[in-house]
């Protein structure tokens, strides 16, 4: 049934008079009736034959069983008001349903619109992570600048119906609900403050499909006056730089916060942090409920990572049995203290997560007390720390006896290098801090111009790590980075030495650290500071030697490799801020030289990582595309 029907005058003067006899009528016989709060400034239900003169641009749309029903094959299915409209706060309410995600559908409100192409647009594209943008098109639908974005988890199902609510004030804030069947939040799904089109204009719907047509259905679309006036202050809380988005399959808050003393503990206790790790300090960390301790879900906590992260998890010590999603978690031997009187510990489990579970994808936990677990009477807390970017230490800063600062051949970084003069005595030490302990991956970027390699041997805080030898460059102007042991450390200080052993040893330009994962390989117990025993070589190693040619590249490059026995081996270009970009190998490979060529023409220019892991060992090496 329509409330107002306005695009005919006439309409508009009837339910004015109507409402105004109403209102009289109420008075003079003493009975209450509430003003409406929200004066209507347009509706349809769509309960007729046809569309009519409401609404222009209707490629692909009609009425089918009192519903707008688009039905197109291709890009422009619109349903776009006729007239335009002069509010300047209004509310927009709509619902549809059809939200398929297949064939690259694409879903837009269009409001505020005053030309053509330029309008404010809020958009969802299923194929793209389930992607719910609001965005300023100026001049192009398809292109617009976005405002605010979310990944909705899960997708907006195809055979429910979901309802958007936009409400824009002419202070300029915008913001957008979301109901999918539970009703609208009261903190914004999006928010922006933006006055680039001041007046609600022209609105509806458009769908784009770009093979085939599927149903979609709009069940109403009304426009109203706002109950009040808002000003240009952001209401939705601000975003944690590294998680967003946590929901929990018991609809109980989960709040994310920064982990420091003093913080809540559980969104629904009072109880408080007392203690945490010297590295977990400022974290992201989600304050979870207490109440869903005793939740057996496989799958119950869903989140947004924006970055690579380490993820902790602090489980209940009193636990007997640990949940199967847990099983593969490394426990540090760290603990997160609380004043909870019922459990004033928990033991702190990590794990490094990567691609594929960064945003807009999601990564997804289970209940405290999914099986197989036992015991735990209290729920667990996540802190997440970003992924530690690659260091770089350049060799000429560092401690040096015997060896000496140079700067006479070309392509080194810095301001210099490092050129080892005696057979042994000399050697290169780093002091290097280390943020989130993990294990680590060593690399040097070294040349070498005589033909017969040479070798390296390196400490960490005094205990043998291992012994690499170094292969020719075929020039000093030439550099080759060569990835060595893993090695676990800690947070702190830690020295790093690379020492002659009995021959002079290759110039050496910078030690590099990559963050490997969150496993110890060694336990630190029987190994000491550094997690590895004294004299581990590359002996045992499954590689016995790699490297690209020609590094530098222009279009191409080769990667070689040479394996000690038949293992499996994935390898894999990567960006320096750890993103996948090519997956190279995925197979088990037989003993002997393996050539796998890259074609890097696609790519920019810059510097890039390639890993390889064969069996448990991992390798990396940079290329450069030129």
């Amino acid at each position: 049934m329509k409330l107002i029907r306005p695009s005919a005058s006439n309409h508009k003067r009837k339910a004015k008079v109507v409402g105004a006899c109403i209102f009289l009528l109420s008075f003079i016989q003493g009975s209450v009736i509430y003003a409406q709060k929200n004066p209507v400034i347009f509706r349809d239900d769509f309960d007729r034959f046809e569309l009519g003169a409401d609404w222009s641009q209707t490629y692909g749309w009609s009425i089918r069983s009192g519903y707008a029903y688009s039905f197109a094959d291709g890009n422009g299915s619109t349903l776009k008001t006729a007239e335009n409209y002069p509010e300047l706060s209004y509310v927009l309410e709509t619902t549809g349903k059809g939200y398929s995600n297949s064939y690259q559908r694409e879903f837009r409100i269009i409001f505020g619109q005053q030309a053509e192409d330029s309008a404010y647009v809020l958009s969802y594209t299923p194929y793209a992570g389930g992607q719910l943008t609001l965005s300023r098109a100026e001049g192009n639908i398809y292109y617009p600048e976005p405002l605010d974005e979310i990944s909705i988890y899960p997708d907006l199902e195809t055979s429910r119906w979901c309802k958007f609510k936009i409400a824009r004030y002419k202070s300029g804030l915008i913001q957008v609900y979301i109901d999918r069947g539970r009703g609208y939040s009261t903190i914004p799904t999006l928010e922006a403050i933006d006055t680039t089109y001041p007046q609600l204009g022209r609105f509806g719907w458009q769908i784009d499909t770009q093979t085939a047509a599927e149903d979609f259905f709009v069940d109403w679309i009304e426009a109203s006056v706002p109950e009040v006036e808002k000003p240009a202050e952001r209401e939705k809380p601000a975003p944690d730089n590294l998680v967003t988005q946590v929901s929990a399959l018991s609809n109980r808050t989960y709040s994310v916060a920064k982990l420091n003393v003093g913080e809540k503990s559980y969104s629904d206790q009072l109880y408080s942090i007392t203690s945490v790790p010297e590295y977990l300090k400022g974290a992201s960390f989600i304050q979870a409920a207490s109440g869903d301790k005793q939740d057996t879900s496989r799958t119950f906590l869903t989140m947004f990572l924006k970055k690579p992260a380490v993820l902790y998890v602090a489980y209940d010590p009193k636990a007997t049995s640990l949940p199967a999603w847990l099983s593969d978690w490394k426990k540090t031997g760290d603990i997160i203290e609380t004043n909870d009187p019922a459990n004033s510990y928990l033991h702190v489990y990590s794990k490094l997560v990567e691609f594929p579970y960064i945003y807009p994808d999601p990564f997804q936990l289970g209940g405290n007390m999914a099986l197989p677990a036992a015991g735990a009477q209290s729920n667990y807390l996540v802190v997440a720390v970003e992924k530690p970017i690659i260091a770089k230490y350049e060799a000429e800063f560092a401690t040096l006896n015997g060896a000496q600062v140079a700067i006479n051949h070309l392509g080194y970084s810095g301001t210099g290098f490092v050129d080892f003069i005696n057979p042994d005595k000399d050697y290169i030490e780093w002091t290097v801090k280390i943020q989130t302990p993990g294990l680590y991956n060593l690399g040097l970027n070294y040349s070498n111009g005589r033909e017969e390699s040479r070798s390296l041997h390196f400490t960490v805080d005094g205990v043998g790590l291992s012994t690499h030898s170094f292969s020719t460059t075929f020039s000093w102007d030439t550099w080759s980075f060569y990835s060595g042991t893993n090695v676990f450390l800690t947070a702190g200080d830690h020295i790093i030495r690379a020492s002659a052993i009995g021959q002079s040893g290759p110039n050496v330009d910078y030690l590099s650290l990559s963050y490997v994962s969150a496993n110890q390989e060694i336990s630190r117990q029987r190994t000491g500071i550094a997690g590895l025993s004294a004299g581990t070589t590359e002996n045992t190693a499954t590689v016995k030697k790699h490297f690209a040619y020609p590094n530098p590249f222009a279009n191409s490059t080769t990667i070689s490799y040479s394996l000690t026995e038949e293992v499996p081996v994935y390898l894999a270009l990567y960006s320096l801020q750890g993103q996948q970009l090519k997956v190279l190998v995925n197979e088990k490979q037989t003993a002997g030289t393996h050539e796998v060529d890259l074609n890097g023409a696609s790519l920019a220019k810059g510097v890039y990582l390639y890993r390889l892991q064969t069996g448990k060992q991992t390798s990396f090496s940079k290329i450069i595309k030129q």
